[in-house]
């Protein structure tokens, strides 16, 4: 992405907040977070007080598909994974009026039918400026490891509380789904401009 000055970002599907952070750091703009789950959202709000960015985080809990943001409301929309949830054209589409003349798209999905998501989106009105990938070797070596070591250790501390002990359960699930279906974990970032 080319420097924006001070950005209105959306993060569409932002989770905990992890990547939302790091935007309002990066970009000294402010981020919309939206997400349906207020857990995660409250574990955002508590960061970004301890992070000093509360002011330009703005959290929003509720459905990508109920979104009411004016047209040409967001310099930048970024999205890593949730635009699954909606369909990949349907997504496209419908957040383009969200952006500015010229606004930017930030889409990571899965790297299956690449091709035909390019083309979608050249359909759907934007501009490729760029595009990565990130190999399932690379998911878990910066992911699932570090996650399936954090396992080992909760394991270890907090054997018998009951909430840590459902954290445990769902995330042996999760590894356990990577470790059967890592061929499905590729994925790859897309950089668009509205054109």
């Amino acid at each position: 992405l080319p420097d924006l000055d001070k950005p209105g970002i959306l993060d569409i599907g932002c989770g905990s907040g992890v990547v939302t952070l790091e935007l309002a750091r990066l970009s000294g703009g402010g981020v919309v977070a939206l997400d349906i789950d207020a857990a995660a959202l409250d574990r955002l709000k508590a960061k970004a007080a301890e992070e000093n960015v509360s002011g330009r985080i703005t959290v929003i809990c509720t459905s990508m598909v109920d979104m009411t943001f004016p047209a040409g409301s967001f310099d930048l929309v970024w999205t890593e994974g949730a635009i699954a949830f909606i369909g990949f054209e349907r997504g496209l589409s419908r957040w383009r009026t969200l952006l500015v003349p010229h606004g930017y798209l930030v889409v990571h999905d899965t790297l299956a039918g690449w091709q035909k998501k390019l083309e979608s989106a050249r359909a759907c009105g934007y501009a490729v400026v760029g595009r990565f990938d990130v190999s399932a070797d690379t998911w878990w070596n910066e992911y699932y490891a570090p996650l399936k070591r954090r396992l080992e250790e909760l394991r270890a501390t907090n054997p018998t509380d009951p909430s840590v002990i459902a954290e445990m359960a769902a995330t042996e699930r999760d590894i356990g789904e990577f470790d059967i279906h890592d061929d499905r974990y590729a994925s790859f970032f897309l950089i668009l401009k509205k054109e």
